[in-house]
């Protein structure tokens, strides 16, 4: 998990650059307004899309979540979570996991499979996750440089927009990311499956799509350049 997100915490640490936003931050950072969130200490966002809420108590494989008046999703499972501003016990959590959820409203762009270095992880390919919050939309960001340099001379950057069944990837960048694509967009909390779906206005085939019925997630091949931009749409 940690190596197919690394791209995402690296582009978390690079917003902190820019303006400072907090890497990690507490619940009340992203929910101001829910007094609920203000005393919660044991769980947190990884930049502002991820939820880690962990067991810390020894000998203990369960765990109570707050989840705020928001959805989100299992990162794993991709089951839906419609949090009502109170806490939610999850039990039979393994000792070698954290209970991790994606928080409604975002684009998380994933490497395809992990890596035991860095550098094999620059070879693998990107996936879009996306989160759609209760009225449909979400977005997100890449940004990718060389990962060595103080000083960039060349970097690369991509915005994800969702909503009304659309995704629109806007790239932008004279980065070298050589070969890499884009090979899966996964749309979650889709409660049926789609009748059919385009590609930069071209009907892709059914063999290109599949739904899954039981995380309620339809998982699409676009296998696009990294430096392309697309609109994916369904209906």
């Amino acid at each position: 998990m940690r190596y197919r997100l690394l791209d995402y915490f690296y582009t978390a640490l690079h917003q902190a650059h820019l303006d400072g936003t907090p890497v990690l931050q507490p619940l009340w950072f992203q929910y101001p307004k829910d007094a609920n969130t203000y005393g919660i200490d044991l769980q947190f966002f990884f930049g502002d899309s991820v939820l880690v809420s962990p067991v810390t108590q020894e000998n203990v494989t369960s765990v109570s979540v707050y989840f705020p008046d928001d959805v989100f999703y299992d990162f794993k499972s991709y089951a839906v979570t419609n949090g009502t501003g109170a806490a939610v016990d999850l039990s039979n959590v393994d000792y070698t996991q954290i209970p991790v959820h994606i928080r409604g409203g975002v684009v998380l762009p994933l490497r395809v499979s992990s890596a035991y270095t860095t550098k094999q992880l620059r070879k693998k390919d990107f996936e879009l996750v996306v989160a759609p919050d209760r009225s449909g939309k979400a977005s997100g960001s890449l940004y990718i440089d060389d990962g060595v340099s103080i000083t960039q001379a060349k970097t690369y950057t991509a915005q994800y927009t969702y909503s009304g069944k659309q995704l629109k990837v806007s790239t932008k960048g004279s980065f070298d990311v050589g070969g890499l694509k884009y090979r899966t967009v996964k749309v979650l909390g889709v409660q049926n499956a789609p009748s059919s779906m385009s590609l930069n206005g071209h009907t892709l085939a059914s063999s290109a799509i599949a739904y899954n019925s039981t995380s309620h997630s339809v998982a699409v091949n676009v296998t696009q350049p990294l430096t392309s931009s697309f609109t994916l749409k369904w209906t």
